[in-house]
């Protein structure tokens, strides 16, 4: 099991903590098999200063912390996770599953392309009311976050 999560548009609230946000992901993905990775990805210099204490909170508890620093460029860190997953199917025969934290539709061409391949992929969204259909319903499995 690997875990990709958009942490710049799925960050949760700041009063959360992050070893209980780590443990309630760790639950859902040991139903799927062992972890070999966790990483979160995010412009750092775009954090807030109050964020810190979070983030090494997450830190601490096994999540890899990947900055994505955009310099002026867009879509950075969704390129980066579409790249991860893929090089993790690459390395990783199928059945094994990708766990994705995300709520962006840039990610459903990437999933369907997964599923084809005959990959678990479970979509982990968080609490918005318009989560894009076309990224749901490639899912294997979707979880409200």
């Amino acid at each position: 099991v690997a875990i990709f999560w958009d942490y710049e548009n799925c960050s949760p609230p700041l009063n959360s903590q992050g070893h209980a946000i780590v443990n309630s992901i760790r639950r859902i993905a040991h139903v799927f098999g062992y972890v070999t990775s966790f990483k979160a990805y995010l412009d750092v210099s775009s954090q807030s200063t109050k964020s810190v204490g979070f983030r090494s909170d997450l830190q601490s508890s096994g999540v890899s912390m990947t900055d994505c620093p955009h310099n002026g460029r867009k879509d950075v860190v969704d390129k980066m996770i579409l790249v991860d997953m893929l090089a993790f199917a690459n390395d990783h025969p199928s059945p094994a599953t990708i766990i994705l934290i995300a709520g962006d539709r840039d990610y459903a061409y990437a999933v369907s392309t997964l599923r084809l391949r005959q990959y678990n992929v479970v979509l982990i969204v968080p609490p918005a009311p318009n989560i894009p259909q076309s990224l749901e319903s490639q899912a294997s499995v979707v979880v409200d976050w």
